[in-house]
């Protein structure tokens, strides 16, 4: 868990530094990348800034999509080395239980 916390402060510090400690979470898998695209591409358009968003990716295809589209990503393969990396088929399915739980904890 400290190696983890460590890992985390790295890349949360700066970003809560530079903006009056306020960091923006996103939690992220594979089967959302087009609304993190989205998401991305929407306020790039709108110039607005993005640098204080934190992406949790849990896979490193997501975790190479953010940083692919400019945004700080935490990957931890420990807790979100067997996420589910597809979209969810339905609501309240188990992909969709599983990433809820990447949410909050």
């Amino acid at each position: 868990l400290d190696t983890v916390l460590a890992d985390l402060k790295e890349v949360a510090q700066p970003i809560a530094d530079d903006h009056k400690n306020t960091v923006v979470v996103m939690t992220v898998n594979h089967g959302q990348s087009e609304l993190l695209m989205n998401f991305a591409c929407a306020a790039r358009y709108r110039n607005l800034d993005t640098s204080s968003v934190l992406v949790f990716a849990t896979d490193l295809e997501t975790k190479a999509l953010a940083e692919g589209l400019g945004l700080a990503t935490f990957y931890d393969k420990i807790n979100f080395g067997n996420m589910p990396t597809t979209a969810a088929r339905v609501y309240l399915d188990r992909t969709f239980g599983a990433m809820m739980m990447a949410k909050v904890f």
